[in-house]
């Protein structure tokens, strides 16, 4: 992956940035909720650098990283989640996917949007339209990936893929995605937070759970302000006594490279191979649509495809 730098060579300022985005799990209800809180705007900003995104693309697909930032907290051993959407909005839909080590990479159907939409779309619902919502695991322990997918009923990441897991796995879920914006259009604070009921968690302790969670103003505004992950869990679920159990990085990364690129340019037919070198343009390029890296390759890289190196 070749990442932007939006530290501009401020390391101290990028290792803190780093630091502080992390997804914290905790326990609360007595064992009836799990959750997790996560704070990642550092990783909206670099998704955002890398992908060259307006303001209003930034918001939708720094929801769908934060929404797969969060669904890390269950998996284990080499697990993977990945979420899509397809739609007839100006969207067109997106593809985003996370895996346990918590790095989260992913792209939009249509990265400019905001520049040729109707201008009476004004809310996020209509700027998905109608359309499908895909949620796959990848398990290390299964022999095949499982897939669900409901219909886009509410046009909002959030509502939405709490409506996946309540109809395609029959588990209460809520979601609170955030991406706060300053007066200028820089993002300054982002994150989000998730409940899920656990078995035996009655109705009423779940809908108690959720009404406090729709009673958080912005965690990308309280983000913005310093606060921290934990403190805001504890104070806006006091009552149910959350109590952690761990933490994890998260972070914008893709785990394309030069080599894997050399690899695809070398599976190409040989025909195809001879076209490129009789035709170029030079230097080649491959871009990963994942995070948007530009790998360039020379005339003397095409006619060494397949050789041993020295």
């Amino acid at each position: 992956m070749i990442k932007k730098d939006i530290f501009k060579g401020d390391l101290k300022e990028q290792l803190k940035a780093s630091a502080q985005d992390r997804l914290y799990r905790f326990m609360m209800a007595d064992g009836m909720i799990r959750g997790a809180v996560v704070k990642t705007t550092r990783m909206v900003n670099e998704m955002r650098a890398n992908h060259e995104l307006g303001g209003l693309e930034t918001l939708v697909l720094g929801q769908a990283y934060i929404a797969a930032a969060l669904l890390t907290a269950n998996l284990k051993a080499r697990d993977r989640i990945s979420m899509a959407i397809q739609c007839s909005g100006p969207v067109q839909g997106l593809d985003v996917e996370s895996n346990v080590f918590g790095e989260v990479r992913g792209y939009l159907k249509d990265p400019g949007f905001s520049a040729h939409m109707d201008k009476a779309a004004t809310t996020l619902s209509s700027l998905f339209g109608a359309g499908f919502l895909t949620v796959t695991k990848y398990l290390e322990e299964a022999k095949h990936p499982y897939s669900g997918q409901v219909v886009l009923e509410y046009g909002t990441i959030a509502e939405d893929l709490a409506n996946y897991f309540l109809k395609s796995e029959q588990t209460p879920t809520a979601f609170n995605l955030s991406v706060h914006f300053d007066e200028k259009g820089e993002v300054t604070g982002a994150g989000g937070l998730y409940l899920q009921a656990m078995p035996g968690a009655d109705d009423d302790t779940m809908a108690k759970a959720q009404t406090m969670l729709r009673n958080i103003d912005s965690l990308g505004s309280s983000f913005a302000d310093n606060k921290e992950p934990e403190a805001l869990v504890n104070l806006h679920f006091q009552g149910l006594n959350p109590v952690f159990l761990e933490n994890h990085r998260v972070e914008f990364f893709c785990r394309c490279s030069e080599k894997i690129m050399k690899g695809h340019l070398a599976a190409l037919p040989e025909k195809d191979i001879a076209d490129i070198l009789d035709n170029g343009p030079f230097p080649v390029e491959l871009r990963c649509h994942n995070c948007n890296s530009v790998y360039r390759f020379t005339r003397q890289d095409i006619e060494t495809l397949g050789k041993p190196s020295a």
